[in-house]
């Protein structure tokens, strides 16, 4: 899959943006702030209408405007698709070849992007939150019942949680509650199981290639809860998450570890291993996807090489491979290679 070109409105600091992406490997060249991210973060609407930067909808309408507007025009396999969305306060819209999409579940995985950023870097050392949410989109990405598992969790969750806040709250609505949750919590921790190992093993690759063949990185999985223990964990449990108002336990409170050579890498790797880490983390998702899905992804790549040497640049790159649409933003210039490259000035692009 390839996206031929993008246009936004009212996005962002973009009042009106229309840019042909006519090559394989695409750079946006520029200042920090100019609007590079910005057009980045348009592309990656495409999978999920969704921001890789915010879960809100408010800070990516300009401000002064209702509403937010792009549309990404894609090609794949000789077909062509317009895929337009539109954000306004409280709502997405979705529309493909003009039919609306009225599921994102159903739209999942016909329209993969993966994103490389200097966030990522939160994966390593920042909270298990960061770490959930990452996990959360390298699975949902491509399965929809993973999608569906972690909804049907947080709602039903939710509603414990409101329950919990009440004076004296009614036990046997709390277990109602507990009893949606817990078919949606043993798929979500199972399929996390599943899928931390199969990402560990590019993570491996990656740090060998680039020179660390005695530090072998890992990932160790830490569920809050196992799944056999859940049910049991929940109604032990009540008398202290009635005091606090809140449910103490469950997969919204797993995470994950990453290692390097045999050490926790958050405490014990230095800056330029964590950030290429980071990067490995992503390309395993990529490697992971690429094998669960017919439509190869396009690289969201915003920023990330700038702190690596030369040689773990070139292995990042020869990691990526020659079978996807990268597109790319910096403030210098791009690698050597054949790069379409677009000057980004204060929301505007123009082609070197």
């Amino acid at each position: 899959m390839h996206v031929t070109r993008i246009r936004a409105a009212d996005f962002r600091n973009l009042t009106f943006a229309d840019v042909e992406f006519d090559a394989k490997r695409v750079f946006l060249l520029g200042d920090n702030g100019q609007g590079k991210t910005n057009l980045l973060e348009a592309a990656g609407l495409l999978s999920t209408f969704r921001s890789f930067r915010t879960n809100e909808i408010t800070p990516l309408i300009s401000e002064g405007c209702t509403e937010a507007r792009v549309r990404i025009d894609t090609e794949n396999a000789g077909e062509n698709f317009a895929v337009e969305i539109r954000l306004a306060k409280g709502s997405r819209k979705g529309h493909v070849n003009q039919t609306a999409v009225t599921s994102v579940a159903e739209h999942l995985g016909k329209f993969p992007t993966i994103v490389f950023c200097s966030d990522d870097l939160r994966l390593i050392r920042g909270s298990p939150s960061n770490r959930r949410r990452w996990i959360d989109a390298a699975i949902g990405s491509t399965d929809a019942n993973y999608l569906s598992a972690v909804r049907d969790y947080q709602r039903a969750l939710e509603g414990r949680n409101a329950l919990l806040k009440i004076e004296q709250p009614q036990e046997d609505s709390i277990r109602a509650f507990e009893k949606a949750m817990l078919p949606a919590a043993i798929l979500i921790t199972q399929l996390r199981a599943k899928a931390l190992p199969e990402i560990a093993l590019t993570l491996r690759e990656t740090c060998d290639k680039a020179g660390f063949p005695n530090k072998a990185a890992e990932i160790l999985y830490k569920p809050d809860t196992s799944t056999e223990s859940l049910a049991d964990t929940w109604q032990k449990n009540r008398g202290l998450d009635i005091a606090s108002g809140t449910t103490q336990r469950g997969p919204h409170k797993d995470d994950f570890e990453i290692l390097f050579g045999g050490q926790n890498a958050a405490d014990y790797a230095s800056e330029g291993q964590q950030r290429l880490l980071a990067l490995a983390l992503s390309l395993g998702r990529l490697k992971r996807d690429a094998r669960r899905s017919s439509t190869p992804p396009i690289i969201l790549a915003d920023d990330v090489l700038g702190e690596l040497d030369e040689t773990r640049q070139k292995v990042f790159w020869q990691e990526v491979g020659d079978s996807y649409q990268v597109i790319a933003t910096g403030t210098t210039p791009p690698p050597s290679g054949s790069w379409l490259t677009y000057r980004v000035s204060a929301g505007s692009y123009h082609r070197q």
